[in-house]
């Protein structure tokens, strides 16, 4: 038995992240393969784990993992962007919710001829979405950021909200005598102790936040046993309000006047992929297929219905045109993947229908859950990249942005060159006094702490955004890189660095792009700039001969003379090493004064013939 367990808990870590290695590498969302993986190696498939053998202890884990999860996604919300999407939001909560669990029964009852019983729990269970499926998905999508708020707010708030609900599904079917007072009164208490006790326990960890006799590493500890202890007495209270616990509590967190909670976030980031993998794996093994494929054509006509009936109704009905217009509208009826949250709870009610005698009802209510999970994953995966397109968000000119992380002479001089260029320069700092000399030049700023996703967001970054980190410390940059990739998924981040190390090629042909193609000393040219030594401009080159006229003088002047970006169709390209001579018409540089008269000279087709030079930049 213990033989049993050890391997069923090591293949689920195993495949789990595995499992979140692929997607991460083939940008899928990662409850694809995690169900995948799953369903192979649980009993039904290749038997190398066996949820059955955890026990009582599984629902234990789903428990605690559920409450971390929710607790991770109520600390990344930003209370002042919810401010800004309260009213969808509280329409989405009240009536949406309402809208998708009558639905969503309705479709399961007349389509797969299910109990009323079951078809009610089934439609408090989908009415949730999740952040943990929707906020990578994100970091792949082109949207609006009034959207993108709103679904992860959304797809938080709901979870707790729909764990309650199927809650008092399950106290209705099974206490049948159950009238409207006692129901009522549940519902109350539980919230009431869910909000209380989850406010209390993140205003601990708030002081304990606060506390600087305290290492990050332990701080980080205590608050993961407070959210443990919140939420084990908040269950014994009343049943449930655990969930509702764990979101207040992050909530409490993240609104909070507090430090840094940059170590806090990516500590319960790195807890919540391995719990999301390790639940998925678990969850998804004791899934039977054949209770699935018995679902047949019904079961799917429900999942459709689900997606192109329910969701847009509740989205229209529930938002009007004065606060989203119609494509912001169609992209979120249309952007609704299920979750852990969903498979969580399915997975637990159908452990107490079976040990009501409901065997049957508790094969089918998993199966229509975990269908609906796949699929509208699936179909959500593709529309984050088809939608946009359709919607006019990816060729949109109010998306043109580029965010300059480092207020310096430097960073004002490329500002102001593309703004010139019709692209909207942001500057982020963290020292407000540096950034009054841009707003004197009308140009968009941002103070804040490099290091928090939370000063992008004010900053509007987005997957297809330009982020160049341009301070003088290079362990800063490359971390702002990592960091805005991950957040946003941005593809090819911009770094300056001083002193590039042996191996940064292989880093940079991965995924992020250094500005000049070499090191780059910042110092120097913001004296330089400063000044008056320097400038920066962009230059056409009409012909051939000026081209090459260009890379020779890139060639021999290195500390003179910076290749910034070329531009193609209006765009600037940081990645310089895939643009060749043929391609480059219109550049950006940056130059010291000395060198300004030969470039005049080249920029005005007055420049001798060129000798023969390599036929890429990066061979330049």
């Amino acid at each position: 038995m213990h033989h049993d367990i050890l391997e069923t808990i090591v293949g689920a870590i195993f495949l789990g992240i595995l499992a979140q290695v692929l997607a991460g590498r083939y940008k899928l969302p990662a409850i694809l393969p995690l169900l995948l993986f799953g369903m192979a190696a649980g009993p039904f498939g290749l038997k190398l784990v066996d949820p059955s053998a955890l026990g009582h202890g599984l629902e234990v884990i789903i428990h605690l993992g559920v409450a971390v999860i929710l607790f991770e996604g109520g600390l990344s919300l930003d209370p002042h962007q919810l401010r800004q999407v309260s009213v969808p939001v509280r329409n989405l909560l009240t009536l949406g919710t309402a809208i998708t669990g009558v639905g969503a029964a309705s479709l399961a009852h007349f389509l797969t001829d299910v109990s009323w019983g079951t078809a009610a729990l089934f439609g408090a269970i989908v009415t949730v979405t999740g952040p943990t499926v929707i906020a990578p998905l994100l970091r792949h999508m082109v949207a609006p950021k009034k959207v993108r708020t709103i679904l992860v707010t959304e797809g938080l708030m709901i979870d707790a909200i729909g764990a309650v609900l199927a809650y008092l599904v399950l106290l209705w079917t099974e206490r049948s005598g159950l009238d409207l007072r006692s129901l009522v009164t549940d519902l109350l208490t539980l919230g009431a102790t869910g909000a209380i006790l989850g406010f209390a326990a993140g205003s601990l960890a708030v002081l304990v936040i606060r506390y600087r006799h305290m290492s990050d590493e332990l701080r980080n500890l205590v608050i993961l046993a407070l959210l443990l202890g919140g939420y084990l007495v908040a269950e014994g209270q009343a049943p449930q309000s655990g969930i509702l616990a764990s979101v207040v509590m992050g909530l409490t967190v993240s609104a909070a006047k507090s430090t840094n909670l940059s170590e806090l976030k990516a500590f319960k980031g790195q807890l919540t992929i391995l719990l999301i993998s390790v639940l998925f794996i678990l969850l998804s093994g004791q899934l039977d297929l054949g209770t699935v494929y018995s679902l047949g054509f019904e079961g799917l006509l429900v999942v459709v219905g689900l997606i192109l009936l329910v969701r847009p109704l509740s989205v229209f009905l529930s938002i009007p045109p004065r606060h989203l217009d119609l494509k912001q509208r169609t992209l979120l009826a249309l952007t609704a993947p299920r979750g852990i949250v969903a498979a969580a709870v399915a997975s637990l009610s159908a452990i107490q229908l079976r040990a009501a005698g409901k065997a049957e009802d508790a094969a089918v209510l998993e199966g229509l859950v975990y269908l609906v999970i796949v699929v509208t994953c699936a179909w959500a995966t593709a529309m984050a990249g088809l939608l946009p397109r359709w919607l006019g968000y990816v060729g949109d000119p109010t998306r043109r942005r580029v965010i300059l992380v480092g207020a310096s002479p430097f960073a004002g001089a490329l500002a102001r060159s593309l703004g010139a260029e019709g692209w909207t320069p942001v500057v982020i700092d963290s020292v407000p006094s540096k950034l009054e000399r841009f707003r004197d030049d009308k140009i968009q700023t941002i103070s804040g702490d490099a290091r928090e996703a939370s000063t992008y967001e004010l900053a509007s970054v987005e997957r297809d955004s330009h982020v160049l980190a341009l301070t003088p410390n290079d362990e800063l940059n490359l971390l702002i890189a990592e960091l805005v990739r991950e957040e946003f998924g941005v593809e090819h981040p911009v770094v300056t660095l001083q002193s590039p190390s042996a191996e940064f090629g292989q880093l940079r042909r991965a995924w992020v792009d250094l500005l000049g193609r070499e090191q780059f000393n910042v110092r120097r040219w913001n004296r330089l700039l400063e000044d008056g030594q320097a400038r920066i401009e962009t230059i056409t080159l009409a012909d051939e001969d000026q081209r090459q006229a260009f890379l020779l003088m890139l060639r021999e002047l290195q500390q003179d003379l910076v290749l910034l970006c070329t531009w193609t169709d209006g765009r600037p390209n940081f990645e310089q090493s895939a643009a060749g001579p043929v391609e480059i018409s219109r550049a950006t540089v940056l130059c010291t004064a000395e060198v300004q008269p030969r470039l005049d000279v080249l920029a005005q087709g007055e420049a001798e013939e060129a000798e023969e030079v390599p036929a890429t930049l990066a061979e330049a």
